[in-house]
């Protein structure tokens, strides 16, 4: 009929749409691709609807694989999971492609921040199976890296050494690498990886107990990622500036940005890596000690409430 006709062909535009911002979505113009489909994100979700009910499962995983990323920074982490199971279980999307095989990454990714360890290990596994089929080299060292848990994307190898450092507990070593790859990535226009790098030279900081060197990282950190639109690294900050709040004598601060965070963290459906999680428990069980608890109740409701324009003009707002 006609009209399918039009809808298919738009659809198809949209499926085009995803796969020429794919590229983008790391990179120094990140945030307007990410802009542009997020204006376009309803046309997208009727597109991956259409693909799946008109048995074209190729073209859902497609888009299912194009987009993840976006999803997940931009707050649609659990979408992003239904995309993507629905799409890799779809008739069509069967063969062992590279983009199955991006689809598998992204599968392990959400698994991993959903703290599924289970799944995202099955998924990495696969990936790396098809990518040394395909030999695609990018794809065999992400998902290697990925599978043996190391922290974030591995971005960089000096992100992941940093990571390793601090594991270890050298932060000295830590802080060091950490900052010969900020320095790299604002050399390379990289806001994305700037933003993650100074948010961890700032948690570095805190942990060694030098609260003022920390608090411009942190800032820093947080302006960049609310004005990327970054919902995924957003939540951290707030956490570690609730930690300086904390250390500057001011539980009931901390106790709201720490409530804050948690929010954002519900919302977006996606837990803290591991490696956070205990510094989040460590850091509110200290604000709990430091209150009694009527303020700690009334201070933990605020934060609860609030959306995160709010959360984060307190943040970075005056003390």
């Amino acid at each position: 009929m006609p009209g399918e006709t039009g809808e298919a062909r738009r659809f198809e535009t949209l499926l085009a749409l995803a796969a020429e911002a794919e590229p983008h979505l790391m990179g120094s113009d990140d945030a307007a691709w990410m802009d542009r489909l997020e204006r376009d994100h309803d046309g997208l979700r009727a597109a991956f609807s259409y693909f799946l009910r008109h048995g074209k499962g190729a073209e859902a995983l497609q888009l299912a694989a194009d987009l993840w990323l976006f999803q997940e920074e931009r707050g649609h982490a659990d979408e992003a999971r239904d995309w993507l199971a629905k799409s890799l279980a779809a008739p069509g999307a069967e063969a062992r492609t590279v983009t199955r095989a991006r689809a598998l990454y992204g599968a392990g990714i959400l698994a991993f921040r959903k703290l599924d360890a289970d799944a995202a290990r099955r998924s990495f596994e696969e990936c790396l199976a098809i990518a040394k089929e395909r030999d695609h080299v990018r794809l065999i060292v992400r998902a290697i890296a990925r599978a043996r848990g190391e922290k974030a994307d591995a971005v960089t190898p000096l992100h992941m050494l940093a990571a390793a450092a601090r594991v270890d507990g050298d932060i000295g070593r830590a802080r060091e690498i950490y900052r010969e790859n900020l320095a790299l990535n604002r050399e390379l226009g990289r806001p994305d990886v700037v933003s993650v790098e100074l948010g961890n030279l700032g948690a570095l900081e805190v942990l060694d107990g030098n609260i003022s060197a920390a608090v411009p990282f942190l800032r820093e950190s947080l302006e960049i990622a609310y004005k990327r639109g970054d919902r995924y690294l957003a939540p951290y900050e707030l956490v570690w500036l609730g930690r300086v709040a904390l250390a500057e004598g001011n539980p009931a601060r901390g106790a709201t940005l720490f409530a804050a965070a948690r929010t954002q963290f519900d919302a977006t459906g996606l837990a803290m890596d591991p490696d956070e999680g205990p510094e989040y428990e460590k850091g509110l069980a200290a604000i709990q000690e430091a209150l009694d608890e009527k303020a700690f109740s009334a201070a933990w409701a605020t934060g609860k409430k609030m959306s995160l324009d709010e959360a984060v003009a307190l943040a970075l707002g005056p003390v």
